[in-house]
């Protein structure tokens, strides 16, 4: 076996579901060990329930051939959860929302000030979680990127969706440019980590991180289904918040393209029940779950391909279903 392919020290190796509770056990420690100025804040996040889909990835792309998964990788998944966790406070706070997993969203039980506040220290705490672990020492020349340069892409993509608020003229072309940031970047940054904790030959890599960014963006454009599609009972959050707050995607950018009088009509003042209609009406639903679709095709192909154990790559499938509204990962 050569370096680059050698196995990672085994002593601290965890099976998946051990992985997966050590991940949860480090993320409710982190959150209820925060200094007494912030500690009311983040302990009201702790009772928050995610569905840690990035974690989770983050943790099957460790998996070595042996199928467990080396104990730093557990840290790392908790470190990409609470960076995520912190950017859904700041989104809250943009999107004015009164709940976020099923509980009160931060800002509206302490203050936008607090929220903030909160926020910018769980980036901090994560960063600083992510440091204190390492991928092998000869997988790190595997890593040319890291995750405060994913985070970097995942800023951009929410400034280019900001500036394109409103924007009903803002193309397909664009608007994937501005997920492949915002959501993907942060996906692919999963299982790229992963990937180092693993000892996948190197071979694979530019695979994985395929996979992980086809991932992020099927997970976005289901999202933008569902924001047209769900209750807000059943998603625990705010439905139809992107019309609301000047966000456009894809369901509205293909139904705007099909209907040539949907601009005229917003711009008129639909209440989002009307919009909801009338995006529908235009195929802009059925056109965005026919580009997951596609997605999901060739990305399955490509986790197909992947050597490895069937364990593994079924993990992948599962989490790849989960992103596009299928079953919930194991």
């Amino acid at each position: 076996m050569t370096d680059s392919t050698r196995a990672p020290e085994r002593e601290d190796a965890l099976t998946y579901d051990e992985a997966v509770r050590g991940t949860e056990n480090e993320i409710k420690r982190q959150l209820r060990s925060t200094p007494v100025v912030i500690s009311r804040l983040t302990s009201h996040l702790s009772r928050a329930e995610g569905k840690s889909i990035r974690a989770k990835s983050l943790l099957i792309c460790a998996m070595g051939r042996d199928g467990l998964i080396a104990g730093g990788a557990v840290k790392t998944a908790a470190a990409v959860e609470l960076l995520h966790l912190a950017t859904l406070v700041h989104d809250d706070i943009i999107d004015d929302a009164d709940k976020r997993r099923g509980i009160k969203t931060l800002h509206r039980k302490f203050g936008e000030k607090g929220a903030v506040l909160c926020g910018d220290y769980l980036v901090c705490m994560a960063l600083e979680l992510a440091s204190s672990t390492k991928p092998p020492e000869e997988r790190r020349k595997l890593a040319p990127r890291t995750l405060p340069g994913y985070l970097t892409d995942v800023l951009t993509g929410e400034m280019r969706q900001n500036r394109n608020n409103r924007n009903y003229a803002l193309t397909e072309r664009q608007y994937l440019k501005i997920i492949t940031g915002k959501t993907a970047a942060m996906f692919e940054a999963c299982f790229h980590l992963g990937f180092l904790f693993s000892d996948e030959s190197e071979a694979c890599m530019s695979d994985y991180l395929t996979i992980g960014k086809n991932a992020g963006i099927i997970f976005q454009l289901a999202d933008d289904c569902a924001d047209y599609e769900s209750t807000a009972r059943s998603s625990k959050k705010p439905v139809l918040s992107d019309y609301k707050t000047g966000v456009v995607t894809l369901p509205l950018i293909y139904a705007l393209k099909s209907d040539g009088s949907l601009r005229d009509r917003i711009l008129g003042g639909m209440t989002p029940r009307e919009l909801k209609k009338a995006v529908a009406a235009a195929g802009g639903l059925s056109y965005t779950h026919l580009k997951i679709a596609g997605y999901h095709k060739k990305t399955l192909a490509l986790i197909s391909a992947l050597p490895g154990l069937k364990n593994k790559k079924e993990k992948l499938t599962a989490l790849l279903d989960r992103a596009a509204g299928m079953p919930a990962v194991r």
